[in-house]
């Protein structure tokens, strides 16, 4: 007797299981961020504000990955047409984040290791450097004010995409969407107040989230 083969779950299947979670975990994610940003406790010290943006970066890059990523899988080719405006945003908010991360560091690099460059580039010339970093400063708070504009639009975005995807939800999605966005929130408030700049999900805690 020829023994039965297993059923074989295809991989765009398991997308369309887990989509309500990929939401949920955007959804997260994006509403960290947002609070992260417009903290009014934005670091004055260098490092601290280095660090500030690099954690601002891996946040959004999450945000940009899951939305991505369940666009390409999800059975509906419309879903990617839809995602489209949203993407570009992100997008956006990735390339703002990289250049505020450059110019962070770069102001960094000049300011502690200024014994090493006036030394090889002379006392003129190193002076001529330093000065270039009050303009990138100045540059570099135009940019958080712009992201921090650029939010009102994202808002909308995000809102009016998460109502479009739940649409197709049924009961048991909605379900595990709520239990997913509130396990992402909480790693992603712990990331917030951590010093870390990520912090992995272990397999228990996305087990939980199923």
């Amino acid at each position: 007797m020829t023994p039965m083969r297993k059923t074989r779950i295809h991989a765009q299947t398991l997308s369309e299981l887990n989509h309500c979670v990929g939401t949920a975990r955007r959804d997260a994610a994006y509403n960290c961020l947002l609070d992260l940003v417009m903290r009014r406790d934005w670091p004055s010290e260098r490092d601290e504000r280095s660090e500030r943006i690099a954690k601002c970066l891996v946040i959004v890059n999450e945000v940009l990955d899951t939305t991505t990523h369940s666009s390409l899988m999800f059975s509906d080719p419309r879903q990617a047409l839809y995602d489209k405006p949203l993407l570009h945003f992100l997008r956006l908010l990735v390339q703002l984040f990289q250049t505020m991360e450059l110019l962070s560091d770069h102001i960094r690099n000049v300011m502690n290791e200024s014994d090493a460059l006036s030394e090889h580039l002379g006392e003129s010339t190193y002076s001529l450097l330093q000065s270039t970093c009050k303009d990138f400063e100045h540059h570099e708070e135009m940019l958080l004010d712009a992201i921090r504009n650029t939010f009102a639009v994202g808002e909308n975005l995000i809102a009016a995409n998460t109502r479009h995807r739940r649409q197709v939800f049924n009961e048991d999605d909605t379900r595990r969407y709520d239990k997913a966005f509130a396990e992402y929130t909480a790693h992603y408030r712990e990331l917030n107040d951590s010093d870390n700049h990520f912090v992995k999900l272990s397999n228990n805690e996305k087990d939980r989230m199923k």
